[in-house]
């Protein structure tokens, strides 16, 4: 068994097909079957199921495939370690964040690595907390930046940084403007203003409310919190955000909701066994006055 073997493996499971493998290891498909094959003969097992259209795992394959990539990263760990010694950080680093992250440090944090290590390759990418912590377990992703509500999944841990209490943003001339809490059941026949899904207010929102008996649809699903404030503001629903998010907003009145587990969450997820250009980015990440 070679190492070559193992990327090839990944790269027909990452890319869907032999063809597409090839073109991104760049060798003719013909030699990634090949290897595939030779591969599949040492190990005693069949990978791939080849009568499908794509290059559908077997069950034996779907076993091997978190230790192919563990073994890979192992391998990478062996040369970063010899990099870090020669004080470098080279290699990738793939961090992940909710849609709309509006977080400064971690994006000087990136600078700051980019920077100082000229040879890292760093890939920024967006989606819903589900799908980040997904990636992240699978190995995909080095870094994420997310929401949870309970505890995260096995193999990851965890540091937030933000953690407030949920709060209604509603009109001055509101019915709920001069109330001084409200009930979290009282949100589900409101005109809800909310952020997209995986953001760490929407996350805490959609728990409260499926604790509260039925899930509501919002009307307004906005990308920023300056949309929830000026929709908010004319009297066009009540928005939901963190209360860090809306202080020191202007045109809107500030109503607590009634329940401890009222709060908004956000943190940063990593692998128990980070990549040296991960530890790199977490050092930077915690010398952070916000991360807790």
């Amino acid at each position: 068994m070679e190492l070559h073997q193992l990327r090839y493996f990944l790269a027909v499971v990452d890319a869907g097909s032999f063809t597409a493998a090839a073109d991104r290891v760049h060798v003719s498909q013909s030699g990634v079957s090949a290897q595939m094959q030779k591969l599949e003969r040492e190990l005693g097992v069949t990978l791939f199921d080849r009568s499908a259209r794509r290059a559908a795992l077997t069950a034996d394959g779907e076993r091997l495939l978190p230790i192919v990539r563990a073994a890979l990263s192992a391998v990478s760990e062996v040369r970063a370690a010899a990099d870090d010694l020669r004080g470098l950080v080279v290699g990738s680093l793939r961090v992940g964040t909710v849609s709309g992250l509006a977080w400064p440090p971690l994006f000087d944090a990136l600078a700051s690595l980019h920077e100082t290590h000229p040879g890292l390759d760093i890939r920024l990418h967006e989606g819903t907390s589900e799908e980040l912590l997904s990636a992240l377990s699978r190995g995909e992703s080095d870094v994420a930046v997310a929401a949870w509500t309970a505890g995260v999944r096995e193999g990851l841990e965890t540091s937030v940084v933000f953690d407030d209490a949920l709060v209604a943003v509603v009109a001055p001339d509101h019915p709920w403007a001069a109330r001084r809490s409200i009930r979290p059941r009282e949100l589900l026949d409101a005109d809800l203003i909310v952020l997209p899904s995986g953001t760490g207010a929407r996350t805490a929102l959609d728990a409260l409310l499926t604790a509260s008996g039925r899930m509501a649809a919002p009307r307004w699903e906005v990308s920023t919190p300056s949309f929830v404030e000026m929709l908010a503001t004319r009297g066009l629903g009540v928005g939901i955000v963190s209360e860090t998010t809306c202080a020191g907003w202007a045109g809107v009145r500030i109503v607590p909701i009634g329940a401890p587990t009222a709060r908004s969450r956000l943190g940063i997820a990593w692998r128990t066994e980070p990549t040296h250009a991960t530890r790199a980015l977490l050092e930077l990440l915690r010398a952070s006055p916000s991360t807790t």
